[in-house]
């Protein structure tokens, strides 16, 4: 019973090793993959709220373009009173204060849309710049007792409110540019390399490389704007 016992314990003994090594190898990995994944979760979170901010601005500016419309026509028909009104001066008169009046609220409105259109690039900018700076200072959470991440990279353009105008004439009416949840998706693209650190590497070979992706646009339902987290131009799977 002694020899079983101690043969039992020098078993133990041995095996702790390998035993102590699974779980610090379990650990480590599924601690990289909560980083992982957390990472992607700050990533589309603050672009949802980016989105989110942006929305009111965009509903705003196409409410604005029935507004806009009745400027144009009233604009023309005022021309058009103007040359009616040749050889008659009092009338001559009111049209062109007519015409003066509406290019006046004409201009207003164009001022009105261009600063909706700028609050909405302040909010894009502003986003944008707040989840690259989250994403290089969380990067370091990748690495742990086991592994070391290095090489991080994280890319992306900084959008602007994807809308066009129907022309350059003052206060046009805006539109949705086509393509427009790609192009008005705050994307990020973000890539590193995970090594074993030293003495594991000594067991564990190898060096592993990682791309991953986020974009939250823009989409319309039921007349409002509402955050989507959308594939962009990404091909990569991670991205969802």
């Amino acid at each position: 019973m002694k020899n079983e016992k101690g043969f039992a314990v020098i078993l133990l003994l041995a095996c702790l090793p390998v035993l102590i090594s699974g779980l610090l190898l379990l650990s480590s990995v599924f601690g990289f993959m909560q980083s992982d994944l957390a990472m992607k979760y700050q990533c589309r979170v603050h672009g949802q709220q980016g989105q989110k901010q942006v929305a009111p601005h965009l509903e705003k500016l196409l409410s604005l373009n029935v507004t806009a419309r009745r400027l144009k026509i009233e604009e023309v028909a005022a021309y058009a009173k103007i040359a009616a009104s040749a050889g008659n001066p009092p009338a001559l008169a009111a049209a062109k204060a007519r015409l003066i009046k509406i290019q006046n609220q004409k201009r207003q409105l164009d001022l009105k849309q261009k600063q909706l259109i700028n609050q909405a690039n302040m909010s894009l900018a502003s986003s944008f710049s707040k989840t690259r700076k989250e994403l290089t200072k969380n990067q370091e959470s990748l690495s742990n007792i086991l592994f070391i991440s290095n090489g991080f990279h994280v890319s992306g353009t900084r959008p602007t409110l994807a809308v066009r105008p129907d022309s350059s004439d003052t206060a046009p009416t805006y539109s949705p540019v086509p393509g427009f949840e790609e192009k008005q998706a705050l994307a990020h693209e973000w890539q590193y390399t995970l090594a074993v650190r030293k003495p594991f590497s000594q067991f564990l070979e190898g060096r592993f490389q990682f791309r991953k992706a986020c974009a939250v646009s823009l989409s319309e339902e039921n007349t409002t704007w509402v955050p989507k987290i959308i594939k962009g131009k990404f091909s990569l799977k991670s991205v969802w």
